[in-house]
């Protein structure tokens, strides 16, 4: 229960530098009165000022301030809940809002607007539309129960009955139901995406491997052909070698034929040289009878003889000469044979040079061959990083898909929340419980105000009255007295309800002129009677303008505001 016990308020509205201050708690039933215009319904706006940070009546917030002293407005309220016992600080020019929670201030919000909602929230528990149904029933802005729309109407009686914390929930699990359904739309795209990529990631292992495989199996299908061409290769430079060593060792007498004809066309010449001085000598012989030198005649018989015996030798020089070339003419054939076979060796060196170089470049493509096989295997080994990419893909996948699995299941389990936390759901019978309970309060208020009709709310909060003649009406069909009567009421069947839950249970019950509206006398005896034995933890206020003698016998305490010098007082 909230026991407010005493607030104090200057330069709000028509009040001076001087606090005004009004004890809450000190009395059953207080009667404030006043001439119009003396500051009566100050204490309404003071009140919901501190509490909500705005008036009761419909005025701006900068008019809350003293239009003469144009500063240092404040508002101060006390109240406790249960042991513990809070002030409320209020002010414009400057701005304070502070709530002090047995003599320490909570600590404050970033944002005034968040600071409001923790004081509502957790420690008064109401908002200010209940705030006005159970607390307040003023003349100004007062809307009564029965003329708020049907939302309004269980807004107020979810405050009531404590259970618009079902509302508040039903917000949140609206909002993580679009969290769900966003969260959901992610992770299934988020699926297809990984799912995309593995099969991408599939695709090119299985391509790379194919290809890999594939040029693995080429280059060593060359390097086979390279090295059994290179094995022949071989076998042909060995043959070659062998013929060519056969070649050189058959012909290694070139030099000694070579000298040998030499030396034959040395003697030839030699044996040509001795057979043209002999011929030389026969022709002498032959053409000549006296010797040119010594004038002396050559004898017939000397001449017959050295003729005889120079054509003998010149002879056997021909004969000799006629051999020597036989032996040359063979010689050189040899040598002509030898350098056939010279330029066969040539031919074969040269063929020799030519597979050494296709050896070569077979070996060197062989060897480049198997650096690419290198480089292939090696490049398996990023393969490998790859494969463990893709492992990485499929556990993301599973965690994807664990995660969205759980996502499903909150969407369901939050489907479920959902039909209970709605209007039909547990709201609706809890209230199905307390309606007739609501209409029985109300109709005993309306009894006990001499209006003895059957007054009746649906679970939608639909109103049907009812006469003593069983008409059936609405709450439009009715005076504006009777009206009044129904609205009083209400309030008193909230405060009822609301004391019964403990949810909206606060000492301070405020009427502003409701006795100086459409009640008649008789009406207005009830409701005094019904105000004395509401509760002994009640404490009334009734402000009213009509002259204090009509009412002071019927209050415990009589509080009197005067206008002095444009400020409002007590007296």
């Amino acid at each position: 229960m909230i026991t407010f016990s005493k607030i104090r308020y200057k330069n709000f509205l028509s009040t001076g530098q001087y606090y005004t201050e009004i004890n809450l708690d000190s009395a059953s039933t207080t009667l404030i009165y006043g001439e119009n215009g003396a500051g009566k319904s100050t204490l309404l706006d003071a009140l919901t000022f501190a509490l909500f940070g705005k008036p009761y009546r419909t005025i701006n917030k900068s008019q809350l301030i003293n239009t003469i002293n144009t500063k240092e407005c404040m508002v101060e309220l006390d109240f406790t809940i249960g042991p513990d016992v809070y002030k409320v600080c209020r002010g414009l020019e400057p701005a304070v809002f502070e709530v002090h929670k047995n003599n320490e201030l909570i600590n404050q919000e970033a944002k005034s607007k968040d600071y409001q909602k923790l004081f509502e929230d957790q420690i008064l528990r109401m908002g200010y539309r209940a705030f006005c149904q159970v607390v307040i029933l003023g003349s100004a802005n007062y809307v009564p129960f029965m003329r708020l729309s049907a939302s309004e109407r269980r807004s107020v009686v979810e405050s009531l009955l404590d259970i618009n914390i079902f509302s508040a929930m039903n917000a949140i699990l609206k909002s993580k139901q679009s969290q769900s359904k966003e969260d959901l739309t992610i992770l299934t795209a988020d699926l297809e995406m990984v799912k995309e990529k593995i099969k991408l990631n599939e695709k090119y292992l299985k391509t790379r491997e194919d290809d890999s495989g594939r040029r693995l199996k080429e280059i060593q299908d060359d390097i086979d052909k390279l090295k059994n061409n290179s094995v022949e290769l071989h076998s042909d430079l060995n043959g070659l070698l062998d013929e060519i060593h056969n070649k050189v060792c058959s012909n290694d007498h070139k030099d000694a034929v070579t000298k040998k004809i030499q030396s034959i066309e040395g003697i030839n010449r030699q044996l040509k040289n001795k057979s043209k001085s002999i011929q030389s000598e026969i022709d002498f012989y032959t053409t000549n009878c006296v010797c040119p030198t010594c004038s002396q005649t050559i004898e017939e018989e000397f001449k017959a003889t050295v003729l005889e015996e120079k054509n003998k030798r010149n002879k056997e020089l021909h004969i000799g000469i006629g051999n020597i070339q036989k032996s040359l003419v063979t010689e050189q054939e040899n040598l002509k044979q030898i350098n056939e076979v010279l330029s066969e060796i040539r031919t074969i060196e040269s063929r020799i040079s030519e597979k050494k170089s296709s050896i070569s470049i077979a070996e060197s493509a062989i060897a480049r061959l198997e650096k690419d096989m290198v480089r292939i295997k090696e490049s398996d080994k990023t393969n490998n990083a790859d494969e463990n990419e893709l492992k990485q893909l499929h556990s993301q996948k599973e965690s994807v898909e664990e995660y969205k699995k759980e996502t499903v299941d909150d969407q369901f389990y939050y489907g479920i929340a959902a039909n209970l936390l709605k209007d039909t759901g547990i709201k609706s019978r809890i209230i199905k419980h307390y309606i007739p309970i609501i209409n029985q309060t109300v109709n005993r208020y309306l009894n006990q105000m001499g209006m003895f009709v059957s007054f009746h709310l649906d679970e939608e909060f639909n109103e049907s009255i009812k006469s003593r003649h069983r008409d059936t009406f609405t709450y439009a069909s009715f005076s504006e007295g009777e009206k009044r009567r129904i609205d009083l009421a209400l309030l008193f069947a909230w405060r009822k309800i609301a004391a019964l839950k403990n949810s909206l249970n606060a000492n301070l019950l405020i009427m502003d002129e409701v006795l100086d509206s459409s009640l008649d006398d008789e009406a207005v005896d009830a409701f005094l009677d019904i105000l004395k034995g509401i509760d002994k933890n009640t404490n009334a206020f009734v402000i009213s303008h009509k002259p204090k003698e009509l009412l002071e016998s019927k209050f415990t305490r009589q509080i009197a505001f005067i206008k002095r010098n444009n400020f409002s007082q007590i007296v």
